[in-house]
């Protein structure tokens, strides 16, 4: 159950919405259906949500755009995007702007429902430590990152991202064990997810991301974490 988290849900198609809204709801969710860009600002306006489900193409603009600017604003509120575009393209590129899953129309309800009760899960548990080391602090509560005089705000898996791999200093971690340990699968349709999400860390983390000097690749596994 979701123990009242509350879910903003942004589908233009009104009997899917109404078949996300009624599921939800089963499952203890506050809901806000919004059919349009602009109702999912005037929801956002009114109070905050604790998840984002988005459609991508909506009659006026597109999903993509809109969390763009939603995590320009600050607001790292998790995003998962539940569209018919299908191409591995989209799916980076609905990560890139900050998207924290990616669900492709037709879909098993039984599954988006799982994937959401266990973003929920986590980012509702317990608070985590902060972590410091000479060139930066991160609290992974406030998903903040801390680098000089300069905080940078992180998106739930960037943070959660961080954590996994600090928590395992100069050990080298592979893609799909980040995967089923960070994002929560056991199977997924493509491991560049991760990369793409180690690519954005860096642009945040590293002071030269084309010479990362703490999140470094280890070629033909993944990736680890030098102090």
């Amino acid at each position: 159950m979701s123990d009242g988290a509350s879910v903003l849900v942004l589908e233009d198609e009104t009997d899917l919405l109404f078949l996300l809204e009624r599921n939800l709801a089963q499952q203890g969710y506050r809901v806000s259906a919004c059919e349009t860009l602009a109702d999912a600002e005037e929801a956002r306006a009114r109070e905050p949500h604790d998840l984002y489900l988005l459609d991508v193409n909506l009659p006026d603009g597109s999903a993509f755009d809109w969390l763009t600017r939603v995590r320009q604003r600050g607001d790292m509120t998790p995003a998962v995007f539940l569209t018919a575009r299908a191409e591995e393209a989209d799916r980076l590129l609905g990560f890139a702007v900050g998207g924290d899953d990616y669900v492709v129309k037709p879909f098993s309800m039984a599954e988006l429902l799982a994937r959401l009760a266990a973003i929920v899960r986590r980012t509702r548990g317990p608070e985590r430590d902060r972590y410091a080391c000479a060139t930066f602090e991160v609290d992974f509560a406030r998903y903040l990152l801390v680098r000089g005089d300069e905080e940078i705000a992180l998106t739930y898996l960037e943070a959660e991202l961080l954590r996994y791999l600090v928590a395992r200093p100069g050990k080298a971690v592979g893609r799909r064990e980040l995967l089923e340990r960070v994002w929560g699968y056991d199977r997924y349709p493509s491991t560049r997810t991760v990369d793409t999400h180690v690519l954005n860390l860096r642009k945040k983390l590293e002071r030269d991301p084309s010479r990362p000097r703490h999140l470094l690749t280890v070629h033909g596994v993944g990736y680890k974490f030098q102090p």
